[in-house]
């Protein structure tokens, strides 16, 4: 019967039926075969969303959409600019070291494609770089929100893994600078092989005004995360801290008034509410396959193939970017998770370092056709079509498997931290 229920699922998925329809129609449509009362839906429904971690999603949400709007990417580019435009290939390295603060505020891909995008690739346009170029590192370095904490995909990873949200930002940390380090070794390849040209020469005046004005932004992570790891709030209560410290800067700044800011809350309300919804409908989804014994299957199926530990979780993370050209990552953790939990487990894997790479495979989705939100961002942005930004990312690509494979292969990178932080 199961298989019922996930056919119909990608079915409709492949129809492009809206998420909540694929995931929620096949469950329903099980319930009434199997002649389920249908009342256990909405039970199932309100209490998978019944959870407090939950509940810091809405809020780095508005937080990073606060961030958008109160000029808090053009400091942070800014910045950048000053620290490293002056290198050849300038812009490429502004770009990925943008993304790199503004996902420690955002925490979402696609925010930090089309916040960061709309700047970089402007001023690399006005430059002489090769748009394409422009708009594959923008797309590339996107991928970094979801791993450099505060990162929404994790808290929503960790309420459903039963994961500490905490260690998984802190596991996010060296992995996030990883990334970083392998995409601006791309950008210089491709920048002294096209040669692109350099920035106005280095100013130590210069930065040091740059980060007199962008000071006030980039405390933000460090308040953030400073404050879960020494313990002074949760994660939770960090994502309400973060909305009211943006805020005051937006006032500070004088760029939000009150009418902004209801504006900016009623469309994070209406992000938040789309994502709930998906979220709820998973969570009857999670039910059927736990009724039908959906993990103990899968896991049992693995495990006669191979027992081999890094074996499993190269053949889950398979999984899962196949799921992530088709799927936004919500659902592909949300439907996923629970059925490999267990067989994770029983392999002895680290459930901090297997978090993290799940999540960094899941956001590969996001820049990936068909699905792709964070593609489709940057194509918007940088006025250009889905296949040529797409093929002007491959090289990026090739860094961030890179990346990914070193990470796999040492799982000490991710895990070294989190020991450390917090106790066992």
């Amino acid at each position: 019967m199961i298989s019922y229920v996930l056919l119909g699922v990608f079915l409709l998925i492949a129809l492009r039926a809206p998420i909540f329809v694929a995931l929620g129609a096949p469950a329903v449509a099980y319930l009434w075969f199997k002649g389920i009362p249908l009342g256990l839906a909405p039970q199932r429904m309100i209490g998978t969303v019944n959870d407090a971690i939950l509940i810091a999603v809405p809020m780095f949400l508005l937080a990073g959409r606060l961030m958008n709007f109160c000029g808090a990417t053009e400091r942070i580019f800014n910045l950048a600019q000053a620290v490293v435009g002056h290198i050849r290939g300038g812009l490429g390295y502004v770009t990925v070291l943008a993304s790199m603060l503004f996902s420690a505020m955002s925490g979402s891909a696609a925010a930090d494609a089309v916040g960061v995008g709309t700047m970089t690739v402007k001023a690399m346009r006005e430059r002489g770089y090769d748009p394409a170029f422009a708009a594959g590192v923008t797309l590339s370095a996107s991928t970094l929100a979801p791993i450099i904490p505060p990162s929404i995909i994790m808290i929503v990873y960790g309420a459903t893994a039963n994961v500490s949200i905490g260690k998984l930002f802190a596991g996010g940390v060296l992995p996030g600078l990883l990334i970083v380090s392998f995409l601006m070794a791309t950008v210089a390849i491709l920048s002294a092989k096209r040669g692109y040209p350099r920035g106005d020469a280095f100013s130590i005046r210069g930065a040091l005004m740059a980060l007199k004005k962008a000071a006030l932004v980039i405390f933000t992570p460090v308040l953030i995360i400073g404050g879960i790891f020494s313990g002074a709030f949760t994660p939770t209560e960090a994502g309400v801290i973060a909305v009211a410290y943006v805020m005051l800067l937006g006032f500070f700044y004088r760029t939000l008034t009150l009418v902004d800011l209801y504006r900016e809350m009623v469309g994070a309300g209406t992000a938040v509410g789309a994502l709930l919804l998906v979220v709820s409908v998973s969570g009857l989804d999670g039910w059927v396959f736990a009724r039908e014994q959906l993990p103990v299957w899968l896991s049992g199926q693995v495990t006669s193939i191979t027992t081999d530990p890094t074996t499993v979780l190269i053949l889950v993370l398979l999984l899962v970017l196949l799921l992530g050209m088709f799927m936004d990552a919500t659902p592909i953790i949300l439907m996923v998770v629970p059925a490999v939990t267990p067989l994770l487990k029983t392999t002895g894997l680290d459930p901090i370092h297997v978090g993290v790479l799940f999540c960094m495979l899941c956001v590969i989705g996001l820049i990936t056709p068909p699905v792709g939100v964070a593609l489709y961002g940057v194509a918007m942005v940088s006025r250009l079509p889905i296949e040529r930004v797409f093929w002007a990312s491959l090289p990026f690509f090739v860094a961030l498997a890179l990346a990914i494979s070193i990470l796999v292969a040492v799982p000490q990178i991710v895990t070294f931290l989190p020991s450390l932080m917090f106790d066992n």
